[in-house]
């Protein structure tokens, strides 16, 4: 026979553990609410395996804290791990259209509006080497070097090593040959990657220099899928799933 706790111990655990709420909202919440543990999902859907490849999406989260999410993702059975690798179970995989409808909302409203804190080259340049349409390249390695003329030296220089069987991101110069230079501020760069921008309209951004092989700098965009979640993308899967019904129909018969 169920018996309901005390109040006390009810406030208590819903305090600690989660919203103590029905609502199915607050307990998917009570799972997934804690921060960067989206964001690690969104990292095993597009093809991290690995600790260390999850930090390469995720960089500046501790990596005690990945740990704990990853945990936690474990014993909410959203993921799992044999040895060393991490995946999606079928209930991380239901997560990929919740991911899309976050973008979605994101590139909707101004609430979510990319700001200078959400600048990041490594995680920017870690998103260009997944995005990479290998059945584009020329059949050749090409070396694409990439300054962000506004980052610290820390952060201004990587270099892509692009191949039809292999790709390659690089945070110190190989001494390789480079085939093409691109200079960009960040901003552009980004924006361009969200689908802000095409590629004509960066290359006619302040401060946006590309130099190199002639060639190769005409085929180089078609190089790059660009971020998942472009507006082009997302508004190629609008009609995909329902409509979200209206506040009005979600309320009682009193």
């Amino acid at each position: 026979m169920f018996e309901p706790p005390q109040p006390w111990l009810a406030a208590y655990h819903a305090l600690v553990s989660g919203y103590g709420q029905f609502c199915a909202v607050a307990r998917a919440l009570d799972v997934l609410g804690e921060r960067w543990t989206l964001l690690i999902v969104r990292e095993l859907l597009l093809g991290a395996t690995t600790f260390t490849d999850i930090r390469r999406g995720l960089p500046r989260i501790p990596r005690a804290t990945l740990s704990s999410r990853l945990r936690g993702l474990r014993t909410a059975g959203i993921a799992e791990a044999t040895g060393s690798d991490y995946r999606l179970t079928e209930a991380g995989l239901a997560l990929a259209p919740v991911m899309r409808e976050l973008a979605r909302w994101s590139m909707a409203t101004d609430s979510a509006a990319l700001t200078e804190d959400d600048l990041d080259t490594a995680a920017l340049t870690w998103d260009m080497q997944r995005r990479v349409d290998t059945s584009a390249l020329p059949e050749r390695t090409v070396v694409l070097a990439i300054e962000f003329t506004d980052r610290p030296a820390t952060d201004r220089n990587f270099w892509l090593h692009l191949s039809r069987t292999s790709i390659t991101l690089c945070r110190q110069d190989t001494g390789a040959p480079v085939d093409v230079w691109l200079a960009t501020p960040t901003t552009a760069a980004t924006r361009w990657w969200l689908g802000h921008l095409s590629w004509a309209q960066l290359l006619r951004q302040p401060g946006v220099r590309v130099h190199g092989d002639r060639d190769l700098q005409r085929q180089m965009h078609r190089w790059f899928l660009r971020y998942m979640f472009t507006p082009q993308a997302l508004s190629e899967t609008a009609g995909s799933h329902p409509k979200p019904r209206v506040i009005q129909e979600l309320t009682f018969d009193m």
